[in-house]
């Protein structure tokens, strides 16, 4: 006599991940407070040109512009090492030693520490500025958005002793830490992109591909805070003190 599996099928949640969170069903920016450590996209970038051009397209689609939200052009960056988001108005998973503390308990005390290893990284050799190129567009689950890495081997091994030296100092590493990859964010998907809507965008991807595929430069990483996805506020340069 066959037995029926117990095993449970797992539902695809009924919105991508950044809904409700980030952003509401219909697209409304959403309270949601934290801390990271990026560098920002100079506003001078050779990147910019084609990241304004891809921006434009999705922004002026008939059909993809209603299943995303764009973000400000002057929020793009690229997360060096993400930070603690959420706070009692907003509670938000914490990683293990986190659980109990205020945000702005863990900012200041990521400040402090900040500090002090910005200070070291010259020394250490993870100084800025960072080369880096791109390597093409995001799978879109999410967002929509570019991949980035190191111009060169030895840059991108300089990127990820940033990150372990930045988690080691904060005593905050999450289980994606070695297998992250860097980027740079243009949207959120508010609807899956499938079946016809998948093929727009993957054109609308080749079409621009060549526009951003270069080499860019990155400065110095920033210890930023945020209450939601529109702007990250720069709190000091690591490295560079008060700015």
């Amino acid at each position: 006599m066959a037995t029926k599996s117990t095993k449970s099928t797992k539902q695809r949640p009924l919105y991508p991940r950044g809904v409700p969170s980030k952003f509401s069903s219909d697209g409304v920016l959403q309270r949601f407070p934290g801390n990271t450590i990026i560098c920002h996209l100079p506003p001078n970038s050779p990147l910019q040109p084609g990241l304004n051009t891809v921006f434009a397209s999705l922004s002026s689609h008939p059909v993809l512009s209603k299943l995303i939200h764009l973000l400000p052009k002057d929020s793009w960056h690229m997360t060096v090492l993400g930070g603690i988001h959420g706070d009692k108005a907003t509670p938000g998973k914490r990683p293990p030693g986190f659980q109990g503390r205020s945000l702005e308990q863990v900012t200041e005390d990521f400040s402090q520490k900040l500090r002090q290893l910005g200070l070291e990284l010259e020394q250490q050799g993870l100084a800025p500025p960072y080369k880096m190129r791109i390597r093409g567009f995001n799978g879109a689950k999410f967002f929509i958005g570019l991949q980035v890495e190191g111009a060169t081997a030895e840059e991108e091994k300089r990127l990820r002793l940033l990150r372990d030296r930045l988690s080691d100092t904060l005593g905050l590493r999450l289980p994606n830490h070695d297998t992250y990859g860097f980027h740079i964010t243009m949207a959120y998907l508010l609807r899956y992109i499938e079946g016809k809507d998948r093929k727009m965008l993957n054109a609308l991807f080749e079409k621009h591909l060549s526009q951003v595929q270069l080499e860019f430069e990155l400065g110095a990483a920033e210890f930023c805070t945020y209450e939601n996805m529109y702007a990250f506020v720069r709190l000091f340069y690591l490295g560079q003190g008060r700015n």
